[in-house]
């Protein structure tokens, strides 16, 4: 099978000399290494470019306007050759094997996607129902493959045309967060199967050019795409309700709760439905991780 590496990148030049060179040396079974610059304005692209003569496999794809993280990928993967598809944020390393590794997993047609395991952080998502919500937390460590609730959208490797098939990521959640999470509830709903394989070993210097945004605006997006995620994929009439009665609850005790409703209401208008292929309940979902 053809793959493809797709690093994501906005005004990372620091972070591109520190770990481009390593997804080179460690991606020897991938055809082409393709870098998304989401229009920075440092020297990335020129870094890219001095780096092309040398090696052939990498492919520069830019915007003129910052799109965000998931209307980014999207477009990269669109452009990918590989039947499979790493996605790679621009601060992580791969370890050896770490493709190789993932490989016989995709011998089941129903597996949609495998997770890669960040050293120090060995853990799959898992994902549950409480208190009118979709909960997240680190399932507990192992050392086996292991169903996950999504595939962090920077360090996996996925199959293209069920990506494309799901649409992709969800840019509703722009300009970032939950997108991965959704993308994996809209994959299981579909029938599909994603694992956290431990053998295939990535390194997470946590270096997001994320940082650079304000802590209120990141709370902000985080509470506005956490509501989200409940309107988009829950179609479970209790799960509905308790939602319901939760967000009432939390504008009695803080008024400011109806700005990230109001927000996600206007996100849903502006947006069309999420693609989704239902064959599990949401019930049936959250079992799997029970």
């Amino acid at each position: 099978m053809k793959i493809s590496v797709i690093i994501t990148n906005w005004n990372g030049i620091n972070l591109l000399k520190k770990n481009f060179l390593n997804v080179i040396n460690t991606s020897p079974e991938a055809g082409e290494i393709i870098v998304a610059d989401d229009a920075s304005e440092d020297k990335s692209i020129g870094y890219i470019k001095s780096l092309q003569t040398k090696y052939p496999q990498i492919k520069l794809i830019t915007t003129k306007t910052n799109l965000g993280f998931g209307k980014n990928t999207n477009r990269a993967v669109k452009e990918a050759k590989g039947e499979l598809v790493i996605l790679l944020n621009n601060d992580i390393t791969p370890e050896k094997d770490y493709i190789k590794n993932a490989l016989t997993h995709f011998r089941n047609s129903k597996v949609y996607g495998v997770g890669f395991s960040e050293k120090g952080n060995e853990n799959w998502a898992k994902i549950f129902w409480k208190n009118g919500y979709i909960q997240y937390e680190a399932g507990k460590e192992i050392l086996k493959t292991h169903p996950t609730g999504w595939l962090s959208g920077g360090g996996c490797i996925i199959r293209k045309d069920i990506f494309q098939k799901l649409g992709g990521f969800d840019e509703i959640y722009a300009p970032f967060y939950s997108e991965d999470m959704d993308l994996g509830y809209r994959a299981w709903k579909s029938g599909y199967i994603l694992l956290w394989e431990p053998k295939c070993v990535i390194h997470h210097k946590h270096e997001s050019t994320m940082s650079r945004f304000s802590k209120r605006f990141l709370d902000y997006v985080k509470e506005r795409n956490r509501l989200l995620a409940v309107l988009r994929n829950i179609t479970d009439p209790k799960m509905i309700r308790e939602n319901k009665l939760t967000m009432i609850l939390r504008v009695l005790s803080g008024p400011n709760y109806l700005k990230i409703i109001r927000a996600a209401k206007k996100q849903m208008k502006k947006f069309p439905p999420q693609i989704v292929f239902p064959k599990l309940t949401d019930k049936e979902i959250f079992r799997l991780f029970q």
